[in-house]
């Protein structure tokens, strides 16, 4: 599957994750729905990895097993927002908000990875921003 499929795929079942989750949210604890969640979560990956045939056991020593902790951490903080913002606030605003990692991550991506800045591109990133300020206000 291309890029483009599995980023449909992810963004098809990120809108259903935010809907399932308030709705669990409002009869259940953050930290009870949490642990559930990224559990099935965890399961789930490694169903996928196994099957798509990528799983492997690296060197704990390596330099991308060290950037795979601190992603974890990184998601670990995300995970936790999250769920406190929508145990708390609305849908509409808090999703809006949370959308703005795909701002900070293509300015990331740019500043970072070294990735080319395109009139486009930067275009898209500003009116992404644009957006989600309108959507949450």
């Amino acid at each position: 599957m291309n890029y483009v499929l599995w980023a449909l795929l992810a963004m098809a079942c990120y809108s259903f994750a935010f809907l399932f989750m308030k709705i669990a949210l409002q009869d259940l604890p953050t930290f009870t729905v949490m642990p559930i969640a990224v559990g099935t979560l965890a399961v789930g990956a490694t169903s996928v990895a196994a099957l798509f045939g990528e799983w492997s056991i690296p060197s704990v020593t390596s330099r991308s097993v060290g950037f795979a902790v601190a992603a974890g951490i990184c998601l670990t903080g995300a995970v936790v927002g999250y769920f406190r913002a929508l145990t708390t606030g609305p849908v509409s605003i808090v999703i809006p908000i949370f959308g703005m990692f795909l701002v900070g991550g293509a300015l990331l991506g740019i500043v970072v990875l070294g990735e080319a800045v395109t009139v486009k591109k930067a275009l898209g990133i500003a009116l992404g921003a644009v957006a989600v300020v309108l959507i949450a206000t």
